[in-house]
């Protein structure tokens, strides 16, 4: 067998493979005595047709096994010669056969980058140090009170912060207008989830009323014919409803959150200070892991295999499937459709090429996880369900979970290597700021 590489562009290569003829003719026969074994043919016994008579009606199949046969076997052998490194299938060309003369095919594929790591000791990182106030417990438990307020009804004019709920039927000159009307509408008055010069003229009216409140559209209202216009809207109060926070040892409340009664107010203080803080250090974690991958992928650019990327990008496309849901998860072509590559691209190579030059800072600085590493994953994964040692239980008998577990303990035992040779600045920030970044720049 005869074995030549030509370097395409990038990491293509095209890997050219000759067989000798008496190869070819030996598969070939061997390829026919099978199938004359179970041939059946008119007028001969099972295994008695003669050679010539299986040639004349199987040859052409024949030959076709024996050349698909030969690719398999003398395919990674070739690779193996070669000493290259495929990233992905290969795409096949046989040139035409001639019986008496050698098979000559060629495979043409991409192979992984050779990646020369550098710069591990160059990094530079900022890690955000974080103390939880109590301005961030009492934010918290103001979310959790909004959360389990209930809405009584009351009979009263409707004041800011209460609920609503309205017949509606808006009107520009005098005329109805398209996605102007709704039936049994709520609205929580200064949410700012309506136009705010209709949640200003619906305080003070009571439940029953039935009146015309002026409403002028905003000039930036996304619909043409609305902008900056004057309109009228006929209204039916159907009923006003007043907020009732629970008190912090509210029993229902805590029951709720997973607090023992007897532990009260205190006890649901210190569950929210540990959410918090564990939600802290997820965070500092975070950043600081991605400083640390986005420095090793400055320091150490490289080529990345499109096979890679591809398959990369409709892993991604089924994450988003299943994140999103209602979506045709069945269909290919109207997933790719609906998400094109274009969305996945940027990111999905990112990935890949993360994915290589971890791989190869795990040989260089033979870098391993323990058992302990593992755990520690899996235990934060479980902390944060409700039943933390059923979802231990549960993680513990799944082998994909647990290969991904792995997966994470390693790429935190990369960062802590790298982190080893960075230079690491410590950072004041707010626990706001931490979970809120764009917050300023959003302002």
């Amino acid at each position: 067998m005869e074995v030549s590489v030509e370097q395409s562009e990038g990491l293509r290569r095209r890997l050219s493979v000759e067989i000798p003829a008496d190869q070819l003719e030996q598969a070939f026969s061997t390829r026919i005595k099978q199938m004359g074994q179970r041939a059946k043919v008119p007028g001969f016994r099972p295994g008695k047709v003669p050679t010539k008579v299986l040639v004349q009606r199987y040859g052409d199949a024949a030959r076709a096994e024996a050349v698909e046969e030969l690719l398999r076997t003398t395919y990674p052998k070739a690779i193996e010669e070669s000493e290259l490194k495929p990233a992905g299938y290969p795409t096949f060309d046989i040139q035409a056969e001639v019986v008496g003369e050698p098979l000559k095919y060629t495979a043409s594929f991409e192979v992984y980058p050779e990646v020369t790591l550098t710069g591990l000791d160059g990094l530079k990182v900022e890690r955000p140090q974080v103390e939880i106030g109590e301005d961030d417990v009492e934010r918290t438990l103001g979310t959790i009170k909004e959360q389990h307020r209930k809405w009584v009804a009351v009979d009263r004019p409707a004041a800011k912060g209460d609920k609503m709920k309205l017949d509606f039927v808006g009107k520009l000159d005098g005329e109805a207008f398209e996605g102007g009307a709704a039936e049994a509408a709520e609205v929580e008055l200064g949410a700012g989830r309506f136009i705010p010069s209709m949640e200003e003229a619906l305080v003070g009216l009571t439940a029953g009323t039935e009146t015309t409140i002026d409403v002028s559209f905003p000039d930036d209202y996304q619909a043409e014919n609305l902008k900056g216009k004057d309109t009228q809207f006929e209204v039916k109060i159907l009923s006003v409803e007043a907020g009732e926070d629970p008190a912090l040892d509210d029993p229902e409340l805590l029951k709720s959150l997973g607090v023992e009664e007897s532990a009260g107010e205190a006890g649901l203080r210190a569950k929210v200070r540990e959410q918090l803080e564990r939600e802290r250090d997820k965070a500092v974690s975070g950043k600081v892991k991605e400083q640390v991958m986005d420095g090793l992928l400055a320091a150490n650019p490289i080529d990345v295999p499109q096979a890679m990327v591809d398959e990369e990008i409709q892993r991604m496309r089924q994450e988003a499937v299943q994140r999103f849901g209602n979506m045709p998860n069945n269909d290919p072509d109207a997933m790719a459709r609906m998400l094109p590559d274009d969305l996945f691209k940027d990111n999905a190579t990112k990935r890949v090429a993360l994915s290589l030059l971890i791989s190869e800072v795990i040989q260089e600085k033979q870098v391993k996880v323990e058992e302990e590493d593992i755990d520690a994953v899996l235990a934060r994964y479980a902390s944060e369900l409700a039943d933390t040692e059923q979802a231990m239980q549960y993680y513990r008998s799944q082998p994909q979970i647990m290969q991904q577990f792995q997966a994470l303990a390693m790429e935190e035992r990369v960062v802590d290597v790298l982190l080893e040779g960075a230079t690491v600045t410590d950072q004041s920030v707010t626990f706001d700021d931490l979970m809120n970044p764009n917050n300023e720049t959003a302002e």
